[in-house]
């Protein structure tokens, strides 16, 4: 059997780190893949070169040494960096990498992207995605491109004062929100990279289903086992509520922009790209929240 060498750039991160342990899984089911962990930091990884993963240095913003960090590699995950500022530094990283991927002879490149609105509702959050997905098509690299829909985890912040007094409060209107978890998203990636697909693919990754406000409360009121009620803010008020709460003013003022931006239902999709790509089911946000119920609820909880 041929060995396919796979590697995942980004692998430090949360997201890389999930995906690296799901390979290194399937790997032991179904052996005759090559895994590579490309990382800020190989000497953090002992664990997973006693593993046999070939762990090598590779930086996005050190564009001399990407290549050779991509020598040999067949399929390459390039997970999206965080570099979110208004700057075009995001671009810029990603474009070092598809470039060296390009250099070092790269057969596919599964990036993961955003999910897209509708034409006319982009945002700061999606713009460097559709520009890379951009640089992927004229790179004449075959490419899966992974679409996924904002983290579960996002529900952390946005309910973290309901569980409390029982008040949630948000900018998002009517919007919906098809919240996906981080750990289906490393599955889909995952399943991406370790499959046989040779062409130009887009999926969209999102959670079973679009909730609005009030789905999101009465899902939390059932978890927390207590009323939650909508509390209808403007942007304005929402970034003051997040900084009463200690969040940092431009974390505040992102998070009240993000909930303004899906007022506009931008994000009112749900596809079932991860069910047939994974063979698996999305998990719901009940499942998530029933999971970070004890944190959630921590300031109210008896010590255990």
């Amino acid at each position: 059997m041929k060995t396919m060498h796979l590697a995942v750039a980004g692998a430090s991160g949360q997201l890389g780190t999930l995906v690296v342990n799901e390979l290194i899984r399937q790997r032991a089911i179904h052996p005759g893949m090559a895994l590579t962990a490309i990382t800020r930091t190989p000497g953090h990884h002992a664990a997973w070169q006693e593993q046999d993963i070939d762990v090598r240095f590779g930086d996005y913003d050190q564009p001399q040494g990407l290549a050779a960090a991509f020598h040999g590699v067949e399929r390459l995950l390039l997970i999206s960096t965080n570099a979110i500022d208004g700057t075009g530094r995001r671009l810029e990283q990603h474009r070092h990498a598809i470039a060296a991927a390009r250099l070092a002879g790269v057969d596919h490149i599964v990036y993961t992207s955003f999910l897209q609105p509708e034409e006319g509702k982009r945002s700061l959050l999606n713009d460097d995605h559709l520009a890379t997905e951009a640089l992927l098509q004229e790179s004449s690299i075959g490419h899966t491109i992974l679409r996924n829909a904002f983290y579960q985890d996002l529900l952390l912040v946005v309910l973290g004062t309901a569980a409390m007094d029982g008040q949630l409060r948000t900018a998002m209107g009517q919007g919906h929100v098809s919240c996906v978890a981080r750990e289906d998203c490393a599955h889909a990636a995952a399943a991406a990279l370790a499959a046989d697909y040779r062409g130009n693919r887009i999926l969209d990754i999102t959670g079973p289903a679009a909730l609005d406000a009030r789905a999101l409360a009465a899902i939390a009121a059932q978890v927390f086992g207590k009323s939650i009620e909508v509390v209808a803010l403007d942007a304005d008020s929402r970034a003051r509520h997040f900084i009463a709460a200690g969040m940092p003013a431009p974390m505040a003022t992102m998070l009240a922009g993000i909930e303004r931006w899906l007022a506009t239902d931008a994000m009112h999709l749900v596809s079932d790209d991860f069910t047939r790509s994974t063979g698996r089911q999305a998990s719901p946000v009940q499942a998530f929240l029933q999971a970070h119920r004890r944190q959630l609820l921590a300031p109210t909880l008896p010590p255990a």
